[in-house]
């Protein structure tokens, strides 16, 4: 049966959707899941999780594709354990339908993902009355999926879907209810005897959604490549100038392409942590296809950035990667393993700096950011332990600390910390270090006595339980911390200029 469709009839739902236009009681309604019922795809949830726990099933995919999509999808799908309960929900719509069953209406689950899978979300919800999949062989969608609800439910049904797939099937049933980010530009592609009864609209993926996905805020940190010539006294030239740039872009791009990789194997994790389970990916915010897709366009930007550079800072960058890559499929769940490893990757962006600058290499400067960013990865998993015991857990969930850790680690993280400064006072007085160059270096010794005055003070938050997820996130945005950042910056200007502050001082008071 046909209704005229009514341009009055889509309303948007940012709430409980009281006064929507609601089917009769009795009617039955056949709802997606992937881009519907979810904010996820479950095809691309299950290979993200492949891609993390067996990648070298990834070589398998064409000759399963090869069998046809269904089959395709049961093959990944026996082969993962997806956590279902933690995937992020449309939750307007779900209220929505839960009031049309308390209504009397029927509700069935019907999707092109594997059967098994979609057995497992209707169990979750407990609404729907039929349930139905893909099975290995034929793939539920479009004409396939028609016939399968009017199986179940004749030709007077409403059905609830996102895509443009949908579409033969919004045109064979009785109305429409839209859902996903692309709820108006699919209205306007449907016949004008479909009638819409409902939107379920949230935004698409926007700028800002890939800004913080790829952690833009986070490039700060390949600052570092400038590290080697500040303490050398000396502005870059020229040649380390075209060193420099594609270097730091090439490694910011490399870092955002980790944290994608990072995310996507952490779903699950972070679906359950109080504040990472807003990040993109795990809100369902941004599609896990997109991320996919964006990777090795990422990929083939560094490799591009990297030509432009010398061999010895390709040779570096390729460390890095193989050392995030490494803590990315595993030594992150490694105790105390993984804190070096974080070390090591902030001590390579030193060492690209020094590349760069065609300099002398320092073990003091390379062993004070060891000290200096262990204590920052270490103060990081202590806070972490402290949330976990004020939450009532045992075990943090993709990590391999438990809550009673924290005095390990407390200890661990304040000697590290506190032989930073005493190392880099061993470089500033060496009389081979690049500081030489400075016209008084012994304003530079001040700089000590801030690093152990904000590593203090970090620490003291940390235990109070103040401390940021992200100690250097909590830097960028901590104004005391900034400000001791201004005075070194000051410092360093002063012993480089020292002799002509003087001269410029002395005019002054003259005048």
């Amino acid at each position: 049966m046909m209704h005229m469709r009514q341009s009055a009839a889509i309303v948007s739902a940012p709430g409980r959707p009281g006064m929507a236009l609601a089917p009769d009681p009795g009617q039955a309604i056949a709802v997606d899941i992937d881009g519907s019922l979810l904010r996820t795809d479950l095809l691309y949830e299950c290979l993200a999780l492949l891609l993390r726990e067996k990648p070298w099933c990834l070589f398998l995919l064409p000759f399963w594709l090869l069998g046809g999509k269904a089959r395709l999808k049961r093959e990944i799908a026996r082969r993962v354990d997806l956590d279902i309960d933690t995937l992020p929900v449309n939750e307007p719509l779900l209220e929505w339908l839960e009031d049309r069953q308390a209504e009397g209406v029927r509700l069935g689950l019907f999707s092109a993902s594997d059967n098994s899978l979609v057995q497992r979300v209707a169990a979750r919800f407990a609404i729907f009355s039929e349930v139905q999949g893909s099975d290995g062989t034929v793939n539920l969608a479009g004409a396939n999926k028609l016939a399968a609800i009017r199986e179940r439910f004749g030709d007077d049904f409403t059905y609830v879907g996102d895509g443009g797939q949908d579409i033969a099937i919004w045109e064979g049933c009785r109305s429409a209810v839209l859902a996903g980010p692309r709820a108006s530009a699919l209205r306007a592609r449907l016949a004008e005897s479909v009638e819409v009864v409902h939107a379920f609209e949230h935004p698409g993926v926007k700028l800002r959604t890939w800004a913080k996905a790829l952690r833009v805020h986070q490039w700060a940190k390949n600052l570092l490549l400038l590290v080697p010539f500040l303490l050398a006294g000396e502005l870059p030239t020229m040649e380390s100038v075209a060193v420099l740039v594609p270097g730091f872009l090439a490694f910011s791009l490399l870092a955002s392409l980790t944290y994608l990789l990072n995310d996507l194997f952490d779903l699950s994790a972070d679906r359950r942590h109080r504040s990472k389970r807003n990040r993109p990916l795990a809100s369902g915010a941004l599609p896990i296809r997109s991320a996919l897709l964006a990777i090795p366009v990422l990929g083939l930007a560094v490799v591009g950035l990297l030509a432009l550079t010398t061999p010895a800072f390709v040779a570096v960058t390729a460390t890095y990667l193989v050392l995030t890559l490494a803590y990315s499929f595993g030594l992150k769940r490694r105790p105390m393993l993984d804190v070096v490893v974080l070390a090591i990757l902030f001590t390579l962006r030193i060492l690209a700096g020094i590349v760069a600058q065609d300099g002398p290499w320092s073990p003091w400067l390379l062993t004070f950011s060891m000290f200096f960013f262990t204590s920052l990865a270490v103060m990081k998993r202590y806070s972490e332990c402290r949330l976990l015991a004020r939450e009532g857990k045992e075990k943090a969930r993709g990590r391999g600390y438990n809550a009673g850790d924290a005095p390990v680690l407390l200890g661990m993280g304040m000697a590290a910390g506190f032989c930073a400064p005493l190392v880099f006072f061993s470089y500033l007085v060496d009389m081979t270090s690049a500081v030489r160059n400075y016209a008084h270096p012994e304003f530079l010794w001040v700089i000590c006595v801030i690093l152990a005055y904000w590593l203090g003070r970090a620490w003291l938050l940390a235990g109070r339980g103040e401390m940021h997820d992200d100690p250097v996130v909590f830097a960028l945005k901590d104004r005391a911390s900034l400000a001791m950042g201004a005075a070194t910056a000051l410092l360093v200007v002063v012993a480089a200029k020292g002799d002509g502050l003087a001269k410029l001082a002395g005019t002054m008071l003259r005048l």
